[in-house]
């Protein structure tokens, strides 16, 4: 996990305070039960409640050092409180250890995700499903669909899924990519897909095919997503020939052509332009990309960017932002999430707090007629007992589009993390 904070200034940007209510949902106990450092995103059911996993914790805590990781579900009651309860507990060498990503649901009701480690002599994590079964006391029944580098004599199938949990197309096939190993070691992009037997593995793509690793890796930093042909699309955290030591990294597009699957870079980084694109990306309903860069832009603290597709299939990088003041946020590191008005939401780090560079920020990016963006801090985290710190997770609009949900690894009664709703 990447903590650093970096100082930043304005580029293309006015700057403006938002007026938000902010309120603790759920503080995680240091009690050996619940879990603890969550840094997945949370996804909602049709009744509202949330899902979303633990990177620790649990009921396992004398298999893994502080335990292997929960999933948990948050359920809203009467006069606004919420209730937290543990669905599953990770055993490691059993079903997984260190869930880092969030989940996503299928069609029929079924949530799935990964597990960074845990599970089989290499430890090479795990891909999960989840399924609704009333006998069981939590409701749900876990299974293991793919442990990565298992079957693979030198970790063909890659390992570490990290922070990339899976997208699921239009037929129920899971999507992902892995941080480490895959013939190049340098991670892969998978799809599973049901058969016969269990799930079957498709390495789609292994990074760090070209020469000094100009095609990316390290690309295991978000869950990637699909476009309506059920392409691939990421970013790699590092990577791209460029005047980074071992690149400012790059977005990629993994694609089905008649010759099997290829990668096409569609932007690679230079340090000036943004570095270490280390959240995920989302397209607007034109086709456009939007994502982050935690380091880099004009003054080396991260960036705000989009990628507009031109008729050449090539594509335009804009910087949306360049972050301006420490105290307003510097590094983004989460996803970001977009409104229906075209608004974008994320989190980073900076802030205020007595953490190394700040305990983090809420933001929010508004579009403006002039082709400028306004800035705003939704929320400040101080890692206080009746706040966060270290929001990692995408924060996430709930159906009415009036309440943000989100998670932070630290913060809190315990400094185990919280879960938190904004109304912006």
């Amino acid at each position: 996990m990447n903590h650093a904070f970096l100082a930043v200034i304005l580029l293309m940007a006015n700057y403006a305070w938002a007026g938000s209510q902010f309120r603790i949902l759920h503080s995680f106990p240091n009690d050996g039960k619940d879990g603890n450092g969550p840094t997945g995103s949370v996804v909602l059911d049709p009744a509202g409640n949330l899902y979303s996993t633990t990177e620790g914790g649990g009921a396992y805590g004398k298999v893994c050092n502080g335990g292997c990781g929960t999933v948990f579900k948050m359920t809203p009651g009467l006069h606004g409180g919420w209730t937290e309860s543990v669905l599953h507990s990770f055993s490691a060498r059993i079903d997984g250890a260190f869930p880092g990503a969030g989940l996503t649901f299928d069609a029929q009701d079924n949530l799935y995700g990964t597990t960074s480690s845990g599970m089989g002599a290499n430890d090479g994590g795990t891909a999960f499903e989840m399924t609704p079964d009333s006998n069981s006391p939590s409701g749900w029944t876990t299974t293991v669909i793919h442990r990565f580098c298992h079957n693979f004599h030198g970790c063909k199938d890659g390992s570490d899924p990290e922070f990339s949990g899976v997208a699921i197309d239009h037929a129920g096939r899971l999507y992902g990519t892995t941080r480490r190993d895959g013939i190049n070691q340098g991670g892969i992009a998978y799809r599973l897909e049901p058969a016969s037997k269990g799930w079957k593995e498709t390495i789609l793509y292994s990074f760090c095919a070209k020469q000094d690793c100009g095609d990316g890796f390290i690309a295991a930093d978000a869950t990637p997503i699909l476009d309506k042909s059920d392409n691939l699309y990421g970013a790699a955290e590092q990577g791209g020939l460029s005047d980074c030591s071992l690149g400012c990294g790059l977005v990629f597009e993994v694609n089905h052509t008649s010759k099997g699957w290829e990668e096409v870079i569609l932007y690679e980084f230079h340090g000036s332009d943004g570095e270490t694109p280390f959240g995920g990306l989302v397209f607007d309903s034109q086709g456009n990309i939007y994502g982050t860069t935690q380091a880099g832009g004009k003054n080396g603290s991260g960036t705000v960017f989009k990628l507009t597709p031109a008729g050449d299939g090539s594509w335009k990088h804009t910087i949306l932002y360049d972050f301006p003041q420490f105290k307003n946020g510097a590094g983004p590191v989460s996803t970001l999430t977009l409104d229906k008005a075209g608004n974008l939401y994320g989190t980073a780090a900076g802030g205020i707090g007595p953490c190394s560079g700040g305990c983090g920020v809420v933001y929010k990016l508004a579009p403006g007629s002039d082709g400028k963006w306004t800035y705003a801090v939704l929320h400040r985290f101080t890692d206080a007992t009746n706040d966060g710190a270290e929001p990692y997770a995408t924060p996430v609009f709930d159906k009415t589009g009036k309440h943000l949900y989100g998670t932070t690894a630290f913060g809190g009664t315990d400094n185990m993390g919280i879960v938190y709703e904004i109304t912006p």
